[in-house]
């Protein structure tokens, strides 16, 4: 029971730092998902984030000046509970405050991101030691346009863009699987955006975004008891290119993102656990099309037993 709730502590850690990138890279569709023995979980994590470089579109890594500095700092409030013995749902509320200096100029701005809900069933449950077969869950979520993005955007540096700006539907599946104490975990998820239309003083364009897919796998280690863990997570998130029409037609670039993370857990009671999660998207030179940042975040989380 231990192991199962850090586990799940890690599987929320990878979607939070994921998803807290101040651009509009790409980034992973992964819900809070209730992956131990519980009834409800609310969760809550608080994440700095600095983007400390970019990478083009051929691929390697270009570092920020020392005089251009960019910062958010993000609160998510995550809430999930079942609805029957193996189907849940939750929500997510997350908000930001990006900040932008460069020079002497600086602009800041804050707000509600992209809040999603999700649905999610146990498809296969661990009711009986396995030497290999893991738990396993499916699951489905709807992504809603609250926090602007860069073609809403209106402030300098577009520093008022915090989400995709699509609504988006995606569905995936979570596997876990622990050994004595050790612990290994696999999300995968693929993502679609919905097309949507801009109409302004200069005339009308039509966005249409590509399909888009992640994957992490995290392995972890839970010595002295179980009540601590450490662990290590490798994220890759992709999005196809975005295709407009009207005032400007063409088609954009695809955006892949890889994410390394580590953690540190702790379980202060049965039903109450903390992490530590720092994450580095430069530690993997494989990136193409985005913003590349370096996140602290500490998560805490509270559950209600059945």
């Amino acid at each position: 029971m231990i192991k199962k709730t850090l586990i799940a502590c890690l599987v929320l850690g990878i979607s939070k730092l994921s998803s807290a990138a101040p651009c509009c890279g790409g980034t992973a569709n992964i819900p809070s998902l209730i992956s131990g023995d519980d009834l409800m979980q609310f969760s809550t994590t608080l994440v700095s984030t600095q983007v400390v470089a970019e990478s083009p579109v051929g691929g390697g890594i270009k570092y920020r000046k020392p005089n251009d500095k960019e910062t958010a700092q993000t609160l998510r409030l995550d809430f999930a509970t079942l609805i029957s013995d193996r189907w849940q749902t939750g929500v997510t509320i997350p908000l930001t405050r990006r900040t932008r200096a460069r020079g002497t100029t600086e602009a800041s701005a804050w707000g509600l991101n992209d809040i999603s809900l999700s649905l999610g069933y146990e498809v296969l449950p661990y009711w009986s030691y396995s030497l290999w077969r893991p738990k396993a869950l499916l699951f489905a979520s709807a992504t809603l346009p609250t926090g602007g993005s860069i073609y809403d955007a209106k402030e300098l540096y577009r520093i008022d863009s915090r989400g995709r700006g699509f609504y988006s539907v995606s569905a995936g599946s979570l596997l876990l699987k622990n050994w004595e104490i050790w612990d290994l975990s696999l999300v995968m998820e693929a993502h679609q955006p919905f097309a949507r239309r801009i109409t302004n003083e200069n005339g009308i364009l039509d966005l249409k975004p590509g399909w888009g897919a992640s994957g992490s796998l995290a392995a972890g280690i839970s010595p002295m008891g179980g009540n601590f863990r450490l662990g290590f997570s490798l994220l890759n998130s992709y999005d196809s290119p975005i295709a407009t029409e009207g005032i400007v037609s063409g088609r954009g670039e695809k955006v892949s993102l890889w994410t390394a993370a580590t953690q540190a857990s702790y379980l202060a009671s049965p039903t109450l656990s903390m992490s530590l999660i720092y994450s580095d998207q430069t530690f993997v030179k494989a990136s193409n099309n985005a913003a590349l940042n370096r996140s602290l975040a500490f998560l805490l989380q509270k559950r209600w037993e059945r």
